[in-house]
């Protein structure tokens, strides 16, 4: 029985690839339509993440946010109800120490 939970465990820390991982270059503005509320999620890459599934351009993405990044989930968290909700996504920096994001509705 112990084994068949060690098994289980690790299946939750796969992620899945039916969707690509949103990226945004330094400079750059997306828009896109939250599909869900976002889930607290290991990633092998990203390590602990929440993880939104957005829509943009008709294509299916997920976007990691670190949870250390309070100030933009505190942007994220003041857009209220997220579903379906469209917003502009601006990044600027070009290294992971320098990275700014700025979330705002459409």
């Amino acid at each position: 029985m112990e084994e068949q939970n060690s098994i289980a465990d690790w299946r939750g820390e796969i992620s899945d690839t039916d969707s690509a991982t949103l990226k945004i270059q330094d400079g750059e503005s997306v828009s896109v339509a939250f599909l869900n509320e976002g889930e607290a999620f290991t990633h092998s890459e990203y390590g602990k993440s929440i993880v939104f599934g957005v829509k943009k351009a008709d294509e299916d993405f997920r976007w990691y946010v670190n949870p250390q990044n309070f100030s933009l989930l505190k942007q994220i968290k003041e857009l209220g109800k997220l579903t379906g909700q469209v917003v502009k996504i601006t990044r600027t920096g070009s290294k992971k120490s320098d990275t700014r994001y700025t979330v705002e509705k459409i």
